[in-house]
């Protein structure tokens, strides 16, 4: 049977010995523990992480009005996302996760989002602002069916939470390989960052909005 499952390119999980017991206990119990390891991809990538300011807030105070918002929200950036060459890899209510062949491209893009979210919010008052708050890095990302993993995607995250909202924050090696001095971006060094569940600190760049978060970035094409 073990040469069955191996044929067939799965690799079983080694069992632990049950109490009182001297045989071990599979296939039965430890079947839904096999996996396809040819599904697993590992490559490194460039990972972008936006995620509303404020989210709280605003659904407490009109949750109706705020999910309608946020749908529109999403249908802004989606052509946004397909015209770098992003692909959406997760979404949530407040939150976008993009992967990037081209770290220029997701630094291109990362800008571009502020952008529009800055004209989306003219007009509105600054409480009912939708400001979102990006993070990108350059690193392992590793796909398994609909789920990534990997060191990119997770100081992609850490660094958006620690981003002003309206602004861009990158790290180091994002900052160097994504020609940042080309695209006329003034990012402003922000230090080596010690971010929740990264083992090693982080040097990063900060992009802020220029006179505060309504006025938007600007990007040299």
């Amino acid at each position: 049977m073990l040469r069955r499952f191996q044929d067939v390119g799965l690799q079983p999980e080694v069992p632990a010995l049950l109490p009182g017991r001297t045989r071990l206990c599979w296939p039965f119990e430890m079947a839904s523990r096999f996996v396809r390891r040819d599904r697993v991809v590992g490559r490194l990538m460039a990972a972008l992480y936006a995620d509303l300011a404020g989210y709280s807030r605003l659904f407490h105070r009109d949750d109706i009005r705020t999910v309608v918002r946020l749908r529109h929200m999403h249908r802004l950036l989606r052509p946004v996302i397909r015209w770098y060459s992003g692909r959406i890899a997760q979404t949530g209510g407040d939150s976008l996760l993009v992967t990037f062949d081209s770290v220029g491209e997701a630094l291109k893009c990362a800008v571009m989002i502020q952008q529009v979210m800055a004209r989306e919010n003219d007009g509105w008052p600054e409480d009912d602002s939708l400001r979102l708050r990006v993070g990108v890095d350059l690193g392992d990302v590793i796909r398994e069916g609909r789920d990534f993993h990997g060191s990119g995607i997770i100081v992609a995250v850490r660094l958006q939470e620690v981003c002003p909202p309206g602004g861009v924050c990158v790290s180091r090696a994002a900052h160097d390989r994504g020609g940042c001095t080309q695209l006329g971006l003034p990012f402003e060094p922000a230090g080596e960052l010690v971010l929740k569940n990264v083992p090693q600190p982080v040097e990063a760049f900060v992009l802020r909005p220029p006179d505060g978060s309504r006025t938007g970035l600007r990007l040299v094409e």
